[in-house]
């Protein structure tokens, strides 16, 4: 049974400190919105990518918020491109504060864009109430108004937060948080067929599904500073990162007593997302909102 939360009671809130815009720091709350999706192991259970809650009011049901859990696609698939055959998503328990493996998912529950293989989005509903965590309202999805009223651009600041598989933590989910900023906004496919915006920011394994947030400076304008609040809300979906061949270098640091630094050149530095706005295309899909009861067969 599908789980609804009436919105005059959980409200996601961030508060934001007047200091100068180039010291801000991030809202703390916001990777408490961020779960790890988990592929059961007989041994220990893996770590494979990110998930995030997000909160929907839907124009037919104004006075209720219908909570969901999303990811990038492709982490529900194996390297063979085979769904895998379970899930758990690990969050914080709420009893007792410690990170949990949730086995709380239905395979048949997933929904995605009407473009699968172009947008790399999943979406499922989901209200896990024994774990402690927050969602993002759609209030906080970044729109095309706001772009335009605040001339967001290329050069913006932008995170992300999600999961490092190095130190995903023991105790509690301690979720990495990564900086870049907007480095190439386009409405065209990429050269897979897929709709990608990028940024400027590095991403290993495990960033998959991550949520990324504007984070602009409130000046609008080149040269200046000011004091207050950033520029804030959901702007998409990690995905994946741009990658390309070559072989492993050493490079000799100019104190040649020092021992040589490896250096891992493989990665080329652009990390690509989907746009939030396929992820309303998704949550507004009639599939979905059929499944939730919004629709009926005869609208």
């Amino acid at each position: 049974m599908i789980q609804v939360l009436t919105f005059t009671f959980l409200v996601f809130i961030f508060q934001f400190v007047h200091i100068e815009a180039m010291a801000e720091p991030i809202p703390e709350n916001v990777v408490k919105c961020v779960a790890y999706i988990v592929k059961p192991d007989i041994k220990k259970n893996i770590p494979i990518g990110t998930g995030f809650f997000i909160a929907y009011r839907y124009q037919e049901k104004t006075d209720k918020v219908y909570l969901f859990l999303v990811t990038a696609r492709h982490v529900l698939f194996d390297e063979k491109g085979q769904p895998h055959s379970s899930l758990l998503v690990r969050m914080n328990e709420k009893s007792t504060g410690r990170l949990k493996d949730f086995d709380i998912l239905s395979s048949n529950l997933w929904f995605f864009h009407k473009e699968s293989e172009s947008v790399d989005i999943a979406v499922h509903p989901l209200l896990p109430r024994d774990a402690d965590f927050l969602y993002i309202p759609s209030e906080l999805f970044v729109t095309k108004d706001l772009l335009a009223n605040n001339k967001i651009g290329i050069g913006d600041d932008v995170f992300y937060t999600g999961l490092l598989p190095y130190q995903s933590g023991r105790e509690r989910i301690a979720p990495i948080v990564r900086f870049g900023r907007l480095a190439l906004v386009t409405d065209e496919r990429s050269v897979e067929g897929r709709y990608y915006h990028f940024i400027d920011a590095g991403n290993i394994p495990g960033h998959s599904g991550s949520p990324l947030f504007l984070w602009a400076t409130p000046t609008r304008q080149s040269g200046g500073i000011v004091a207050g609040p950033r520029i804030f809300g959901l702007y998409g979906i990690v995905s994946g990162v741009l990658e390309y061949s070559k072989e492993l270098k050493f490079v000799l640091p100019k104190q040649t007593q020092l021992n040589p630094t490896p250096i891992d050149t493989s990665s080329g530095g652009v990390t690509v997302v989907v746009p939030v706005k396929y992820l309303v295309e998704v949550l507004e899909s009639p599939q979905l909102k059929k499944m939730l009861g919004i629709l009926t067969d005869s609208k």
